[in-house]
């Protein structure tokens, strides 16, 4: 059984130099470290332990970080966990690439302290609310403490990505939220291009799919944004 250390980040990086800025700048903001110089290394240490977060390499040794990303969310079904690719090649398919096989962010290398950090903390474990309540929208319940979503009664697992984008559309209880607004509530852009956006539509995709019959609870307005069909029997407790 994994152990759950929820201020852990573990490091999958090959490269020397990256791995020690990331160690000094996530120690001295109080984080507990991991170090993987491989997938290797990466998977056996997963095995025992679940980080909260998980920075991985493009370039890792022995599979590569696209490989592990995938790897971690199928095959060791860490769901929950926060994954940021990190990566030297500044190209808009890279970056879908990582989406695709279930990184939650892609982060250019070289970046400072600041931009590290601004991703990390933009985490449902950072920002959460402490009232205890319970978000539904017709067969679709979240209890956003639990870190659990149910459908039908039957609970669904989300990459935190996915869950994020849901909880910001239920919170706000119908209201249209535009493209813009959600790139900046789950991602942090102020300004996004088109690569950006496309980030968006990867997640809200799969998320549908996992939804199943429900997906149609997610309503898209045109050329505007998403909204969550809201039910009379709306509740929060």
């Amino acid at each position: 059984m994994n152990k759950t250390l929820a201020q852990a980040v573990l490091i999958a990086v090959g490269d020397e130099e990256l791995s020690h800025f990331l160690e000094s700048a996530l120690s001295e903001a109080g984080f507990d470290i991991l170090i993987a110089p491989s997938a290797d290394s990466a998977i056996r240490l997963l095995s025992h332990v679940k980080p909260a977060f998980i920075l991985l390499d493009s370039s890792l040794p022995d599979m590569g970080g696209m490989r592990l990303c995938k790897f971690i969310r199928s095959e060791l079904n860490l769901v929950a966990v926060r994954i940021i690719i990190l990566s030297t090649i500044d190209v808009p398919s890279e970056r879908v690439l990582a989406l695709n096989v279930g990184a939650d962010d892609y982060l250019l290398w070289p970046f400072g302290k600041s931009e590290l950090l601004d991703k990390i903390m933009l985490t449902p474990q950072a920002q959460r609310n402490e009232q205890q309540h319970i978000l539904k929208a017709g067969t679709i319940q979240m209890v956003p403490e639990q870190w659990v979503v149910y459908v039908s009664g039957q609970p669904i697992d989300l990459t935190e990505t996915e869950y994020r984008i849901l909880q910001e559309l239920m919170e706000v209880e119908g209201r249209v939220l535009t493209r813009e607004e959600l790139l900046e509530k789950v991602w942090g852009y102020k300004r996004a291009c088109s690569v950006e956006s496309r980030t968006l539509d990867v997640h809200m995709s799969r998320l549908r799919q996992k939804l199943g019959g429900s997906a149609d609870s997610i309503v898209t307005v045109r050329n505007v944004g998403y909204r969550i069909k809201v039910s009379p029997d709306w509740l929060r407790h």
